[in-house]
C-alpha cells in the first residue's frame, strides 16, 4: 500500500468526526458544570469585539414581553438557571437579598429559566421564590446566542448592553466578589 492510500485510510470518517466533536462537547459542558465559581472576562487579551447583549425579546411568567431596552437601571444582572440547578437553590435566596439591597441604587436582576417545560420552572419558583423578574427561554434560544455552558451562569449588563462579565457557577463563598463588582457596576 502506498504511503498516501495509507494515510487516507487513516483518516477519520465525518460519523467519526461528527462523534468526536459530541464527545469534546460533552466534556467542555461537564467540565463548565463541576467548575464552581469560574471568572469570564468578556473580552480575552486582543480582542477587539465587545460582547453585546442579543437583540432578543423574552416572556415572562405571566406571559409579558421582557427585553434590555434602557430603563432605569444602572446594570442588569442575568442569572441563568433550571429546576434541576442544585447550586441555583442558593444563588435565589441571594439574588432576593442583592434585590432588596441594591435595586434602588440601579441594579436590576433578571433570572432566565431554561426548562422546557414551564410547570418546572414554577415547581421551582414556589419552593425558592424571587422576588425580582424571571423570564422563561424553553428553547434556550438567549443561553445558544451566548454559549451558556454551565447552571448556573450570572453575567452582569450595562446600561449598554454591553456584558461586563460572566460567572459559571455559585457557592456562598462568591458572593463578597459578586457584589463588590456589582456594585463597581453601580457608580
Amino acid at each position: 500500500m502506498s504511503a498516501t492510500a495509507q494515510a487516507a485510510s487513516m483518516e477519520p470518517s465525518r460519523s467519526d468526526l461528527r462523534a468526536r466533536r459530541h464527545v469534546l462537547r460533552s466534556v467542555a459542558l461537564a467540565a463548565g458544570l463541576a467548575t464552581p465559581g469560574v471568572w469570564a472576562s468578556p473580552a480575552g487579551p486582543g480582542s477587539v469585539s465587545i460582547p453585546r447583549w442579543p437583540d432578543l425579546t423574552l416572556k415572562g411568567l405571566q406571559g409579558q414581553s421582557l427585553t434590555m431596552d434602557a430603563g432605569p437601571w444602572r446594570a442588569t444582572l442575568i442569572d441563568f438557571w433550571a429546576s434541576w440547578c442544585t447550586p441555583c437553590r442558593l444563588s435565589f435566596p441571594w439574588m432576593n437579598s442583592l434585590h432588596e439591597r441594591l435595586s434602588e441604587r440601579g441594579l436590576r436582576i433578571l433570572a432566565i429559566n431554561l426548562d422546557r417545560r414551564r410547570e418546572d420552572a414554577v415547581r421551582f419558583l414556589s419552593a425558592y421564590p424571587a422576588r425580582f423578574e424571571i423570564a422563561l427561554d424553553p428553547t434556550a434560544q438567549s443561553a445558544s446566542a451566548l454559549n451558556i455552558q454551565a447552571m448556573p451562569t450570572s453575567m452582569l449588563l450595562g446600561r449598554d448592553g454591553v456584558i461586563r462579565w460572566t460567572h459559571k457557577g455559585f457557592r456562598e463563598s462568591d458572593t463578597e466578589g459578586l457584589e463588590q463588582r456589582i456594585k463597581e457596576a453601580l457608580r
